[in-house]
């Protein structure tokens, strides 16, 4: 796996303007701006004073991931009360090339190849679109369906505080989805992805499925997509 990352702090004064100019629509706004409260107190060298210390250690611990045991048990009676930012959402619709950035991270074409012993052939093929994320952003969620069209909500479980946009009528998906983003490009393996799953879906619309020759094209794609492809 590989990681872009950026620490520089002359070049991450590039990343805040872009940002600032293109906010996030999710609740990871909140640690954006926590994040870019550091950023303000390295700037001003303020890290270097004891008192800063404090207050950096202070806005990491209520980011999601916290602070270790270890640091708390040492520096939490030092800790200063942090007021996180508020998050307001919008409802206005989004731009499609946000949500083919969004998807280049979060979501997912797939092709579930399954076994079903009613089927005359055994098993089927469903193709599904699918973009998750925790409950605190299903707002952002409902206004990907609104900006594309089509999809609906569900959670993938009561157990879970996960929920997804799901597409899986073939009609959505060869009307909407992937015209859209064959106009609002993805790329690297996500993009490989979405080639193998345009394949699929154009199969099953031109019911290749229901034939031997054309599952058997259908399997040997959805065990070469997603966590199955190979490099």
């Amino acid at each position: 796996m590989y990681y872009y990352e950026i620490s520089s702090i002359k070049s991450l004064v590039y990343v805040i303007n872009h940002f600032e100019k293109y906010p996030l629509q999710t609740t990871k706004y909140v640690h954006y701006k926590l994040w870019c409260q550091v950023m303000d107190i390295i700037e001003k060298k303020e890290h270097l004073s004891l008192s800063g210390f404090y207050k950096v250690l202070s806005i990491k611990s209520v980011f999601p991931k916290g602070l270790s045991h270890g640091i708390l048990e040492v520096y939490s009676k030092n800790f200063i009360p942090i007021i996180k930012p508020v998050f307001e959402p919008s409802n206005t619709l989004l731009d499609h090339n946000w949500i083919a950035g969004f998807i280049q991270a979060d979501g997912t074409f797939g092709l579930n190849y399954t076994k079903v012993p009613k089927m005359k052939l055994g098993f089927t093929c469903q193709p599904q679109f699918r973009i998750t994320q925790h409950e605190r952003d299903l707002i952002v969620l409902k206004r990907i369906i609104k900006s594309i069209g089509c999809g609906i909500v569900v959670k993938p479980g009561d157990d879970r505080d996960r929920y997804s946009i799901s597409v899986a009528n073939i009609s959505d998906l060869i009307n909407i989805v992937i015209p859209l983003f064959e106009k609002n490009s993805i790329y690297g393996a996500k993009n490989l992805d979405f080639l193998d799953f345009c394949k699929g879906v154009h199969i099953m619309k031109n019911k290749g499925h229901l034939t031997l020759e054309g599952l058997n094209e259908l399997k040997n794609l959805a065990y070469g997509m997603n966590t199955y492809r190979k490099f």
